[in-house]
């Protein structure tokens, strides 16, 4: 049941339940990511039509019973007034966002789901500046300037992967970091450290005027709570607090696997750490590789840390055990 049920309609929301302005929503990728924009889209706005592109018969199956209208390709559907969702992998997605641009610069809303920002929000730039769609005027590619792509990522996902894996409510409570091409830095990629702590979540705007209001709007309809960053800001929080864990996840499990440990052997700490190792090599590689040099940063440090704690361990030194094992316990309870 939709999470609104009963409530009737916001205000600034178009009769079928989306964002103002908006008429359908064209997902481009039904994995575990697209068939959730598809899902909860259903749910929450059931008389919005909902087309989905996908090239695996399996997942398009599967999409039309739930009731999503198949589509070849962008070139096929009504582009204008629909939220368009690129939810492909970052390589796929880079390549399509730019490639398509003729097609999706006539939509009410553009965004994705990418867990690296810079380098789709650099394929719109160029996407746009070669179809035209900016008509010449591209240092006005901006929120509000009449530009419709709005990247996004979403805070959640599965180490399941496919549209069976998908599910209606994957984005209730997600953060979703919203940026625009307009936040890439033209030097040297920047160092900034993302905030601590998430920023207030954008407020709710009546009418949604600009794409970024669509964007907020939106996300917000499927369940998730919006946020304004940087794409460099992002990207290099995610090297840290997304790759890592996952880098983490695929060492563990190696090195278990190496001395003869099998998952049925692990305890609840075991396998709530080695989760990730199950997921997709076909999403991941290209996040690796787009941001091999921060994530190297990233594990450099790790290692660090963790010889820091082999050398203590092997002196039998108690005290700085123990001080190592506060110091990570008061960091995770901070926020408890």
């Amino acid at each position: 049941m939709s999470r609104k049920a009963g409530a009737g309609t916001l205000r600034g929301e178009a009769r079928n339940g989306l964002p103002a302005g908006c008429r359908s929503v064209v997902v481009v990728g039904l994995g575990v990511m697209g068939g959730s924009v598809a899902k909860a889209v259903r749910r929450e706005a059931p008389d919005a039509p909902v087309y989905g592109i996908d090239p695996d018969e399996g997942a398009r199956d599967l999409a039309a019973r739930d009731g999503v209208r198949l589509a070849g390709g962008l070139a096929e559907c009504s582009v204008e007034g629909a939220v368009v969702v690129f939810a492909a992998p970052l390589d796929a997605t880079v390549a399509l966002v730019e490639s398509e641009a003729p097609l999706w610069s006539r939509a009410a809303l553009v965004t994705d789901v990418a867990s690296l920002k810079a380098p789709v929000a650099a394929a719109a730039r160029r996407g746009a500046e070669r179809a035209g769609a900016l008509g010449g005027q591209s240092a006005e590619f901006a929120p509000g300037a009449g530009q419709v792509f709005v990247g996004a990522h979403p805070m959640c996902g599965s180490q399941r992967s496919g549209y069976a894996a998908s599910r209606a409510d994957l984005f209730d409570g997600a953060p979703v970091w919203l940026c625009s091409e307009a936040h890439i830095s033209r030097g040297p990629a920047s160092r900034a450290r993302a905030p601590t702590r998430p920023p207030d979540a954008l407020p709710s705007v009546p009418g949604a005027r600009s794409a970024f209001d669509r964007a907020a709007a939106f996300w917000r309809l499927l369940g998730g709570t919006p946020r304004r960053v940087s794409a460099d800001a992002h990207d290099r929080a995610m090297s840290w607090v997304s790759h890592l864990p996952q880098l983490v996840a695929w060492a563990l499990a190696g090195t278990l696997e190496d001395a003869g440990f099998a998952p049925s052997d692990l305890g609840p700490g075991g396998r709530e750490a080695t989760r990730l190792a199950g997921s997709s090599p076909e999403m991941w590689g290209p996040l690796l590789n787009a941001a091999a040099k921060e994530d190297a940063a990233a594990l450099a440090a790790l290692e660090a840390r963790i010889a820091g704690l082999r050398r203590i361990i092997e002196a039998g030194d108690r005290k700085a055990v123990r001080d190592a094992i506060l110091a990570g316990r008061r960091w995770r309870t901070s926020v408890e």
